[in-house]
């Protein structure tokens, strides 16, 4: 079995965030598995070095597919088809009685097709993984991202994380909003199989938003990230700060609304002045958002407050080792890879009380504190017996975390190709053409 995974989302899906995360470890432990032949990454032209790491650990398996960009006439085409897509999926909101939803509908799909047979035209070299299975293409790609029009000539398995831009105002542009909701659920309702890694998200989110039935989902626990080595290269002077400097806190994310910086901001500032006072390090993917700043100085904190940027795999173990606590204040996950990669490499976590959450680390008991994500005293008291006795949180949440190395990602590889077969064998039930392309 040939398997293909889309990473070329607008930019490559790079190994430094959660999505990259699972499809570079779901790649290399897929290359790994004897039921595997060759894994595809389809990357933008020019992207490959983005990948390198993870081809380098595929011991000749792994592949870049290198997709050449669009020519300017048809972007310009793609971007029509995008401007009607919105009109009518505002359309479809507001349309009234079954002949109008109807009419809309079947609109929106036709609009769907153009945009996936346009975006069909990008080149690829070699071309053939992208062909049906029993022309030499793969027998199946992986999608682990909502956000693609293209249609595949082999079974298609799309991994929905989670729909917060649906949930969390300011991730989607307000005139796009529906026209997202819309072609989340085209990609669904094309995809031969529909993944998650959540009972939490396939309920609320797979089932509940998008309206994807239950028996067409299936759902693959992840691993603990298995790619993060410390690094026995010089860190940059920005992390040597961070992590040699004052007591920290540490939350690798991206800057988006829902991540919620603020509470670790307010956080700070309401332990400043106390024994258990601590800066805080950010990666991020840039600077500091103005309206962060903004609150940062308004609270007199803005100088405990680090943005270290896109941190090299490598660099972040020593980060996550000397921090007082990784906090996760997430108001919507599916699940969190730092917080499994700080418990890793030593650190003591607490995370915000969500549902996916308290699914996700369950094995820790009360061994992991849970708080509101809008209460900054209430996480403040938790920094604080933290800082307390650092050692014996540490120590208290280390049988709940070894509970979930028990599953490595060979046994997630495992899952997922099970997955994968059976979208293999409905796929050729409806297209007897790919039956040739089967294991």
């Amino acid at each position: 079995m040939n398997v293909g995974i889309w990473c070329a989302y607008g930019q490559t899906l790079e190994p430094t965030e959660g999505i990259g995360v699972f499809a570079h470890e779901l790649a290399r432990a897929l290359a790994d598995s004897p039921r595997v032949g060759d894994v595809w990454l389809a990357v933008h032209a020019g992207d490959e070095p983005a990948v390198a790491t993870t081809l380098a650990a595929g011991g000749g398996k792994i592949h870049a597919l290198a997709l050449t960009r669009l020519p300017l006439a048809t972007r310009w085409r793609r971007k029509a088809v995008r401007w009607r897509h919105r009109r009518l999926a505002r359309r479809l909101a507001t349309a009234r009685g079954e002949a109008e939803v109807a009419n809309v509908a079947a609109a929106l799909r036709e609009t769907e097709a153009r945009a996936a047979a346009l975006q069909g035209l990008q080149e690829a070299n070699p071309s053939t993984p992208l062909g049906p299975p029993a022309a030499g293409g793969c027998d199946v790609w992986l999608l682990p991202h909502v956000s693609l029009e293209r249609r595949f000539a082999a079974a298609t398995v799309v991994v929905v994380h989670d729909m917060v831009p649906l949930r969390a105002a300011g991730l989607v542009k307000p005139h796009d909003l529906e026209s997202f909701r819309r072609r989340s659920q085209a990609i669904t309702e094309e995809a031969t199989l529909v993944g998650c890694m959540s009972r939490v998200i396939r309920d609320a989110d797979v089932v509940g938003l998008l309206g994807c039935p239950a028996e067409k989902t299936r759902i693959v626990l992840p691993a603990v990230p298995a790619d993060l080595v410390e690094s026995h290269a010089e860190p940059t002077a920005t992390a040597r700060h961070a992590a040699a400097g004052k007591p920290y806190l540490f939350y690798p994310s991206a800057f988006r609304p829902y991540k919620n910086h603020a509470l670790l901001i307010e956080t700070a500032a309401a332990l400043a002045g106390t024994p258990a006072a601590v800066d805080l390090v950010f990666t991020g993917d840039g600077r500091l958002p103005d309206d962060l700043a903004r609150l940062a100085k308004r609270l007199g904190v803005a100088g405990r407050v680090h943005v270290l940027g896109r941190v090299p795999r490598g660099e972040l173990a020593s980060l996550y080792r000397n921090a007082t606590a990784t906090i996760v204040p997430s108001r919507y996950e599916q699940g969190s890879f730092p917080l499994l990669e700080a418990m890793q490499w030593g650190s003591p976590v607490a995370a915000s009380d969500i549902p996916a959450l308290r699914e996700a680390f369950a094995p820790l008991g009360g061994a992991i504190p849970f708080f509101n994500p809008d209460d900054a005293c209430g996480l403040a008291r938790i920094v604080a017996q933290i800082a307390a006795d650092r050692e014996a949180v540490r120590a208290a949440q280390r049988p709940g975390f070894e509970m979930l190395c028990r599953r490595n990602w060979q046994q997630v590889a495992d899952e997922w190709i099970d997955v994968f077969v059976e979208a293999i064998r409905l796929h050729a039930a409806t297209a007897p053409s790919a039956a040739a392309g089967m294991p």
